[in-house]
């Protein structure tokens, strides 16, 4: 479970050992399918349907920033909104909103399988470092899956690519102790994109401190004040962005509210398969240092413990420990074979990038076939959308919260009650609307307050029922999933 030290040498393995053990490798048949197999795995979940609610509204946005580049400004479609929205987000959101009006929603599933595919593909080359290609292979597959519940056509899936090219050049500095300054404009970009820029900063800083204060991986003085200095300019990149400074605080101010709306902030359930392929990483490592003779150096265990950290804390950060603990998953796996790690030859690397480029290739002409299926959510909006349209300007909907994306980008024009971006909301108001939601006491109130034209609601919930038979709304429209309801005429 070592994948690299900063020890090793060029006639070395990057495990720390002196030298690549005499002896067969995997079959070479088997391991190329097995790459091939991951990454084909790869695209296929890039082009797959999605029901991510999220991608309307980002979609919406970046619509507004081409109309005009304001990045800190009251959006008209949040009425009850108590502060001005900032775009966080608005390099991919401009970029997928030009996406969508050239090729429609085929498009936009394009940036996502390219997003995936390059993601695994890093990934791949990360879990290379330490292991040959079968258990590469495995351990790149392994986080595809940990990585899954994430890799929707949103803004996060940059951070995800970006973490996982940070993680690799972490481990090159590790390595040679020479500082990646490219990792400056990369951190740029990233703080345009999403958020997650932080976790980025916060792993590169992670594994410095652990190198300099365990002797085997210590830098000299002069190396170490170089390495600093580049995650000191990661930072004030960060903050020389069009935003400025005030990025520095904004993933603080969207979790003061997100936790309350969003199950992605909350701990994350150990009840699906993202999180058990995620644990599964974990325990691969945890096994595998149990049974190991060699003391593992600091680093890996502050890898292991930030992979852990993130894999438990939180649903939305399940995919970045995935990524993270991918080299020692594939050490630990690479271990376990008697045959020894392939070289990392200059014919491997151009392949792999040939593959992606071909794929990319296919992922475009799928995704121009199934644009029109590739949101599995909502669907069947035809005749609510025709009723809504027929509505006056900024007629109020009190809207079910899943839905409210849909409703931004498909009626800019209408108000929603409440949206997605709960940071723009006061917390006393939106939990009087998730409240209402449940029909808690005080719910009646909160709907005699925002006064609604329509309720866009789910079927089967209990917000529709209320107002249907203790208040007696009409429906305007159904469909399988929605419905549509106006106040009865008193």
């Amino acid at each position: 479970m070592t994948p690299v030290t900063a020890s090793s040498t060029k006639t070395g393995t990057e495990t720390g050992t002196a030298a690549r053990p005499a002896g067969r490798t995997t079959p070479p048949m088997i391991s190329r399918t097995a790459v091939g197999l991951v990454l084909t795995l790869a695209l296929v979940k890039g082009l797959s349907t999605f029901a991510e609610p999220d991608v309307w509204w980002h979609l919406r946005t970046g619509d507004r920033l081409w109309q005009a580049f304001d990045l800190v400004a009251p959006d008209p479609s949040a009425g009850f909104a108590d502060r001005d929205y900032t775009s966080t987000q608005w390099l991919p959101e401009m970029l997928a909103s030009a996406a969508y009006s050239v090729g429609g929603m085929g498009a936009v599933l394009w940036l996502r399988a390219a997003a995936v595919v390059t993601l695994v593909a890093l990934v791949y080359v990360v879990a290379r470092r330490s292991a040959g290609r079968l258990p590469a292979a495995v351990a790149a597959g392994l986080a595809l899956v940990g990585a899954g519940g994430g890799l929707n056509p949103r803004p996060q899936l940059v951070s995800f690519v970006l973490f996982a090219l940070t993680l690799h050049a972490c481990l090159s500095m590790l390595r040679d102790r020479r500082p990646r300054w490219w990792l400056v404009p990369v951190f740029w970009v990233w703080a345009c994109c999403h958020g997650l820029w932080t976790f980025g900063l916060a792993l590169g800083v992670l594994l410095l401190a652990a190198a300099v204060v365990d002797p085997r991986t210590r830098p000299t003085r002069r190396q170490a004040l170089r390495l600093a200095a580049l995650w000191l300019a990661c930072l004030v990149a960060v903050a020389l962005t069009p935003l400025g400074p005030r990025l520095l605080l904004t993933p603080f101010q969207v979790a003061g509210n997100a936790s309350m709306i969003a199950d992605e902030w909350r701990a994350t359930p150990l009840n699906n398969v993202f999180a058990w392929a995620a644990l599964v990483q974990l325990l691969i490592c945890v096994v595998a240092r149990s049974r190991g003779r060699t003391r593992p150096r600091l680093w890996e265990l502050a890898l292991l413990a930030f992979a852990a950290f993130c894999t438990l804390w939180m649903w939305r950060l399940v995919p970045l420990g995935s990524i993270a603990v991918t080299p020692l998953v594939a050490a630990a796996l690479q271990s376990g074979l008697t045959a020894r790690r392939e070289r990392w030859t200059r014919t491997e690397r151009r392949g792999l990038v040939a593959f992606c480029a071909g794929a990319l290739v296919v992922g475009a002409l799928a995704g121009a076939g199934l644009g029109g299926k590739a949101a599995a959510y909502p669907v069947g909006m035809a005749p609510i959308d025709a009723a809504l349209a027929d509505l006056p300007r900024h007629s109020v909907v009190l809207d079910d919260f899943g839905v409210s994306g849909w409703l931004l980008w498909a009626h800019p024009d209408l108000t929603p009650v409440a949206d997605l971006r709960g940071e723009i909301y006061d917390h006393v108001y939106l939990a009087d609307y998730t409240s209402t939601l449940q029909v808690e006491p005080g719910w009646q109130d909160f709907v005699t307050r925002v006064h609604p034209d329509v309720a866009l609601v789910a079927r089967d919930s209990a917000l529709g029922d209320a107002l249907e038979h203790r208040l007696g709304w009409n429906r305007v429209v159904a469909t399988h999933d929605f419905i549509l309801l106006e106040p009865g005429r008193r």
